[in-house]
């Protein structure tokens, strides 16, 4: 993957609810040269992981720089490692665990969101097959368990490819944390995928089996309201029955090297929660959209500046207010404050400086939210 791709996706968003530690995340890879053969073989494992703000409290200096995210009062993020958790001794050659602790590359401080990502290069064996996961406790309290571990987890298979000869690259999935839905109606809730190697992809449920967890403490369905369900192009149905329950949902992205083939690839995780909140007396969700568009998926080049705009639009009326578009990006997106331009309007600049380090697919969520009169910032 010589190329680097943008992707955004954007969403709207009802109102500010009050968060609670670790919010969720995922982890991706790529092979670092897409032509490589023999062995070693150099992989870049990337993290990406959703904080609560008043807890690990980034600024926007801090992801100017590039800095680590705070720790606060985790100080176990000091030591935390992505260890291997499965076929370790004779599938893992030459794995040696990156940390955890992310940098700095997102903050809302009105929605309360901290995000942070790292990339980290590692030396396998062709033929390595195994897992690893970012394992602890706990979850903020769910509607399932008061207190859950959480185990993310992924897969990583470093056998050549069938059809090439050459080593897969895993897909590349995410979305924003928490999701808000309303009381008591279905919802569809949609995670993007792209692959680079344009493989056939598939969403499942996260599972702890054969000595692989990839859920802790919160493996659907049973941790979700009933008759929620996940469909293989990563569509999620749920229907909240409880206003201000909480639930934790972990789903596996899996690649296929054929339409027809059952056996995956690879494995990424998606994590993140869902609040149940009372319908809005405006129902109609503030719009976003970007340049470019959503879902555009646009090539850009390394050393070259990227700019381009979040635009929010509030359809709920003067006394509904937008307080933020907040993002969940990578490193070197510069987001600007977000600015009022009318009645209905808001927006945000965007300015990227893409590395070589950044080769691939790069994908960026948005979210709006808004916030009604009667409601503050907790």
């Amino acid at each position: 993957m010589n190329s680097i791709f943008f992707l955004i996706l954007l969403y709207g968003l009802v109102p500010i609810v009050d968060l609670n530690h670790f919010l969720g995340g995922t982890i991706t890879w790529r092979v670092l040269n897409e032509s490589a053969t023999g062995t070693p073989v150099a992989i870049v494992i990337t993290q990406t992981y959703s904080w609560t703000y008043s807890w690990i409290s980034c600024t926007n200096a801090d992801i100017a720089t590039n800095q680590l995210i705070p720790v606060g009062a985790y100080s176990i993020l000091l030591t935390d490692k992505l260890d291997c958790i499965s076929n370790c001794a004779s599938g893992a050659t030459g794995y040696v665990a990156p940390n955890i602790r992310p940098r700095c590359t997102d903050i809302s401080i009105p929605v309360g969101i901290t995000v942070g990502q790292r990339s980290d290069t590692v030396f396998l064996q062709a033929g390595d097959d195994f897992a690893v996961a970012y394992q602890y406790n706990a979850w903020r309290s769910l509607a399932s368990a008061p207190s859950a571990a959480w185990s993310v987890s992924s897969h990583i298979k470093l056998t050549p490819r069938s059809d090439n000869g050459l080593f897969n690259n895993a897909p590349v999935a995410t979305l924003m944390s928490p999701v808000n839905i309303p009381y008591n109606q279905p919802i569809a809730i949609y995670v993007p995928v792209v692959d680079a190697d344009g493989d056939t992809t598939s969403c499942r449920w996260s599972t702890s089996l054969n000595g692989v967890d990839e859920c802790g403490g919160v493996c659907p369905p049973g941790s979700l309201p009933p008759n929620t369900v996940i469909y293989p192009n990563c569509t999620i149905i749920i229907t909240g029955q409880t206003v201000g329950d909480w639930f934790a949902i972990t789903l596996m992205v899996e690649d296929f090297i054929s339409p027809s083939s059952t056996t995956p690839l690879s494995s990424v995780p998606v994590q993140f929660l869902v609040n149940v909140i009372a319908p809005p007396a405006c129902n109609i969700p503030p719009e976003v959209v970007g340049i470019p568009v959503e879902e555009a998926c646009i090539p850009v080049t390394v050393g070259q500046t990227f700019n381009s705009q979040l635009i929010a639009i509030n359809n709920c009326g003067s006394t509904v207010t937008i307080v933020d578009i907040a993002t969940l990006s990578f490193t070197g997106m510069v987001k600007g404050n977000i600015i009022q331009l009318n009645r209905t309007t808001y927006y945000k600049a965007l300015s990227w400086i893409p590395t070589t380090g950044q080769l691939g697919f790069q994908v960026m969520c948005a979210m709006a939210f808004d916030r009604y009169p009667s409601m503050n910032d907790s």
